[in-house]
């Protein structure tokens, strides 16, 4: 019953193919066949979630046990929330449209603490308590993992578990545990918990108990004298066997839209502000052969033409020159542009910018993070001014047009002379080298102090401190070629808020969901005003979580949480930030003592340098494009239906779908010239969101030696369900299009047309509407003329005769709204289905 409803109210939504679930290389699995089933929750929205690359990860090595099946949950945009509580639907799995209830483990990514309502809305929506303590044994086992989970106090006790750091194997180990304490039966889930606490990285927050001395922590009590405290899960070394080589590849619009190759975990650079940088160390790098070797078969099996190498710094992997030309040799169409988010000037050698200047261009990023040597210092970010320009130079001189500066505002030890450094140093740099239509982007944020840092007992600025700042930035910072840019200070204060926080702040979340906080980390969606009522009824002071400065002797909520970071080098490392003292980066120097590796099981893994070239191997995949001259190919006609779920597809996701479709079925296809080269393909027709039809037409350049009927058969193999090749032909200009009509069948949910009123449209001469162009002009369409005819089949079901008049193609639902007077949602919800014709 749901699962109907559910693709009922997709037609009223914004973006429905966020719901939709039937994208290339999801894995449905028959769960009643499973021994279990693991829910992968990412709290926010799907172009969000789906560009994360953990969870691609998680989900890949899940789905790889054949006893277990892992479906994915988004969080629902407001107008999807609404339906679903109005209609009282729960949240559904993507793969399977089951409730969200009923898998057996819940798996939450906790990436930022703005999306923590979030977590709340999907527990609401599917009828799940808040409240870990109110839950019975007949509940999901809920569990939660991700950079957040550093500090799990603040959403301790929502959570039945935590997993503290890498979660490949800790995950599948937890797994076996639930199925074999489920063959078991009839067991508690305090039993089950204590089970899962023996595993590396498992922290079950009910066996703590935190004691509060004047709203201070005194002490964390552990309740089992064997469970003291929970060491971060280490994974030794990145391998191909933990790596998603056939990745989902989402619909609608992902911020990142590319292959993503993780080709490091980790970093040695030490900045003391940098969570990150503490909580993954060490340094793990994957091979060069691995990194070609599965780049060659993810462009396989999704049909990606950009990559995005990720890293915490991927100037410093070890063979980047190697890999980029790897990249680049994989072909024309399938490697169009490698994303480099930040490469320092002294590893821009004279190889690797010869490489650069070969690849298209997305985003590249400076991260100063202060304006001053001195604050650098403090930081230890290792950054001279002279590095910053050479690196600036070089990348506008490499072909980049925009360049993103990133600057921090509120650091410890910062001086009002610092923020005006962060003016004077961009400008600078703008006026030295953004020349043409080159920019320089500068973006600002406030410090926020993360745990296991050494500037972790640090205050953050007030607010009022933050926006004083800021306006001294936007006064200041003005300059033809900079464009400022900045992250809101109370969405910051939020954060910082969340960061730092205790198990006191479980009432402030419930209460700021209730309130109506939703998608907190998006600037649109973010209401201050809510949350400040939520701190007024909850009595949580925000400024004794962000502006007050920890004692050196005062217990933190996440002390027995051990990162494999000591405490004494943390402690260390601000005392070198008081001295203005720089620590070395260890990859190139001494062991600096962060007490993380023990040198024989987790150490720094660095590959050397690899002196010869790796060449793709043509007779090993379908990939490598063959560079063949343009009298090699010629235009055929591609004729498809777009039916079921693919209705819900729009014109340009089509686009994208087929393009990366012809790409899996390893067809050579004619490309554009220049630069930029892209597929030549075009569509005959556009239709709307919601639309199906029974045939339309593409026309595409392919090799001409190609059997249509091998077409056919190649690209029915690689499009996503609802689309469907049904005929292929050489294209022939004397060949005309004979179809005058366009004929729908019109099916509603419940009766609202009558004979009667179709008559009456029918017996009409003309009707006269105004509508606007592209352009914004106005103009007037008769739509009595574009219709040939309506005929009432039943109560529920009409055809529609459609024919162009003045060029102009008229849609069903134009009439529908504009005479027949149809509410919108009834026009939405209706199944309209263009039909093919003889």
């Amino acid at each position: 019953m749901h699962k109907q409803n559910y693709q009922d109210i997709l037609a009223l939504v914004q973006m429905p193919t966020r719901y939709a679930g039937n994208e290339i290389n999801a894995v449905k699995k028959d769960l009643e066949q499973v021994d279990l089933t693991f829910a992968l929750v990412f709290p926010d929205l799907y172009e969000i979630g789906t560009s994360h690359f953990g969870l691609q990860i998680l989900y890949s090595i899940l789905n790889a046990c054949k006893n277990i099946a892992a479906e994915r949950f988004f969080a629902p945009a407001p107008d999807m929330e609404a339906l679903l509580e109005k209609k009282q639907i729960p949240c559904l799995s993507m793969e399977s449209q089951k409730d969200l209830k009923s898998f057996d483990i819940i798996g939450v990514s906790l990436l930022y603490e703005l999306n923590f309502t979030n977590i709340l809305t999907l527990f609401c929506l599917s009828k799940i308590p808040f409240y870990s303590k109110e839950r019975n044994d007949s509940f999901p086992l809920i569990i939660g993992g991700g950079p957040c989970a550093f500090n799990p106090e603040p959403l301790a006790d929502f959570f039945d578990a935590f997993v503290i750091g890498d979660g490949e194997k800790a995950v599948v180990q937890i797994s076996e545990k639930v199925i074999e304490f489920k063959k078991q039966g009839d067991g508690q889930k305090k039993t089950l918990l204590k089970l899962l606490s023996k595993i590396e990285g498992v922290y079950v927050p009910s066996f703590f108990e935190p004691v509060y001395e004047g709203g201070i922590i005194r002490c964390v009590t552990p309740l089992y004298e064997d469970y003291r405290s929970v060491k971060r899960a280490f994974l030794p070394s990145l391998t191909k066997d933990s790596f998603p080589v056939s990745p989902v590849i989402p619909f609608a619009k992902p911020v990142h839209d590319r292959l993503r190759l993780e080709i490091a975990r980790g970093c040695s650079r030490g900045c003391r502000f940098c969570q990150a940088g503490m909580i993954y160390r060490p340094v793990r790098e994957r091979s060069l052969e691995d990194l070609i070797d599965i780049t060659r078969r993810s462009l396989e099996t999704t049909g990606y033409s950009d990559v995005s190498l990720l890293s915490l710094s991927t100037g410093d992997y070890s063979n980047l020159p190697q890999l980029m030309t790897g990249l680049l040799d994989l072909g024309q169409g399938h490697c169009n542009a490698i994303s480099l988010p930040s490469i320092r000037a002294e590893k821009l050698t004279p190889e690797l910018m010869n490489l650069i200047m070969k690849v298209r261009k997305t985003g590249f990023t400076i991260a100063p993070e202060a304006g001053s040597q001195r604050l650098r210092d403090i930081i230890n970010k290792n950054l001279t001014e002279e590095s910053i320009s050479s690196t600036v130079e070089n990348a506008l001189n490499l072909g980049w047009k925009n360049i993103k500066l990133y600057f921090m505002m509120g650091l410890p030890f910062e001086t009002p002379g610092d923020i005006e450094a962060i003016c004077s140093l961009s400008k600078r740099l703008a006026s030295s080298y953004a020349r043409g239509k080159k920019t320089i982007n500068v973006s600002t944020a406030s410090f926020i102090p993360k745990a296991h840092t050494p500037f972790q007992r640090c205050a953050q600025d007030s607010l009022a401190t933050t926006k004083e700042k800021l306006q001294y930035l936007k006064d200041n910072l003005r300059h033809r070629k900079v464009n400022l840019k900045w992250q809101s200070p109370e969405m910051s204060m939020v954060e910082g808020i969340w960061a730092r926080g205790d198990r006191k702040l479980s009432k402030l979340l419930v209460k700021a969901f209730e309130k109506g906080c939703r998608l907190d980390g998006w600037a649109d969606k973010f209401d201050f005003s809510l949350w400040q009522k939520a701190f007024e009824e909850t009595g949580i002071d925000p400024l004794f979580y962000t502006t007050r400065k920890r004692k050196a002797e005062e217990v933190l909520p996440w002390d027995h949480i051990d990162s494999g970071v000591l405490p004494g080098f943390l402690k260390k490392e601000f005392q070198k930030a008081e001295e203005k003292t720089i620590t070395p980066d260890c990859r190139e120097n001494d062991c600096t003592g962060c007490g993380v590796c023990d040198f024989k099981r987790i150490k720094p893994v660095l590959h050397e340098i690899n002196t010869g070239f790796i060449k793709t191997d043509p007779e090993k995949d379908n990939i490598q494009s063959k560079n063949l001259p343009d009298e090699a190919f010629k235009k055929f006609e591609i004729f498809f239906s777009k039916l079921g779920p693919a209705r819900f597809f729009g014109h340009l996701e089509l686009a994208t779908i087929i393009q990366r479709a012809v790409k899996r079925a390893g067809l050579n296809v004619k490309y554009s010239k220049g630069f930029n080269p892209s597929m030549r393909l075009s569509f005959e027709n556009a239709l709307p969101v919601g639309m199906e039809s029974e045939e339309e037409s593409l026309f595409i350049y392919l090799e001409k030696d190609l059997m249509p009927c091998k077409i056919v058969d190649l690209l029915n193999g690689t499009v996503p369900e609802g689309l469907c090749i049904n005929a292929c032909r050489p294209f022939n200009r004397l060949v005309k299009n004979n179809n005058l009509f366009s004929y729908y069948i019109i099916g509603f949910n419940n009766p609202c047309l009558g004979l009667e009123k179709i008559d009456e449209f029918m017996d009409l001469q003309e009707f006269i509407v105004e509508d606007l162009s592209k352009k914004g002009k106005i103009r007037k369409v008769d739509l009595r003329k574009s219709v040939e005819k309506i005929s009432f089949i039943d109560e529920k079901t009409i055809e529609m005769v459609l024919k162009k008049y003045n060029e102009r193609t008229i849609r069903p639902a134009q009439i529908l709204e504009k005479y027949f007077r149809l509410d919108k949602n009834v026009i939405q919800t209706a199944r309209m289905k263009k039909v093919k014709q003889g």
